[in-house]
């Protein structure tokens, strides 16, 4: 039963990509959502997770792993590959012959990667208290539908085929699943003190994840409202 959570956000995934692929305009109203779901992240770490963590291995500990998680996605969104392009796109496309031409590839490459963390963080936290569960349930599930609506918006923008953008999408937002195995196996075989760790891990990612999201659109705004001004 613990799996089905995995299943039930990446449905959510699926079902915003399906609206999204039909609705152009959403992306416009998906930032909205997503930065105040990066809100919602970010609480949910510091002020859930992060105490239930501490209770019981200390807050020197608890504080360092979530450091450790969110540097580690600091690390991949600046010199890899960014985490979440869909939060955070900003190139105006509409001078372009083609609408967000040579988008695809690298827009669903860094989204499956997202998904795997979210499925991971989704699957961690299952083997934490039930509220620790279901505050990581109810973060994860309301950024993922505006995700998968954005998703799916941006990838039917540079894809001629409605169903291979649609199809496209489902694949990357698979990763969810992939990385709710992973962790799943990863919990199997480790100690259950190393549970906990992975869990602050998560936090870390979350609150990187809930910045980038409010940082992305309060930067979206700042420029709007400079060029209204010139």
């Amino acid at each position: 039963m613990r799996f089905v959570t995995v299943i039930f956000v990446y449905a959510l995934a699926v079902a915003g990509a399906l609206i999204g692929t039909r609705l152009a305009e959403v992306p416009k109203i998906s930032r909205k959502v997503l930065a105040a779901s990066g809100a919602l992240l970010i609480a949910i770490s510091l002020f859930w997770v992060l105490p239930e963590v501490a209770a019981h291995y200390g807050w020197l500990v608890a504080v360092l792993w979530v450091a450790a998680g969110f540097a580690l996605l600091w690390v991949v969104d600046h010199f890899v590959y960014p985490i979440c392009p869909a939060c955070s796109h900003t190139h105006d496309h509409d001078g372009c012959s083609t609408p967000l031409h040579g988008f695809a590839a690298p827009l669903l490459i860094a989204i499956g990667l997202h998904s795997f963390l979210d499925g991971w963080a989704l699957a961690a936290s299952q083997e934490g208290p039930d509220f620790v569960r279901l505050v990581f349930l109810l973060g994860i599930a309301l950024h993922k539908l505006p995700e998968g609506l954005a998703l799916g918006a941006i990838v039917r923008a540079s894809m001629a085929s409605h169903w291979k953008s649609l199809l496209a999408c489902m694949a990357a937002e698979a990763m969810t699943i992939v990385g709710g195995v992973a962790a799943f196996g990863v919990a199997a075989s480790i100690g259950a003190s190393w549970v906990g760790i992975l869990l602050a891990g998560a936090a870390g990612t979350f609150i990187y994840l809930g910045y980038h999201a409010i940082e992305s659109e309060l930067r979206r705004r700042g420029v709007k409202e400079s060029s209204q001004g010139v």
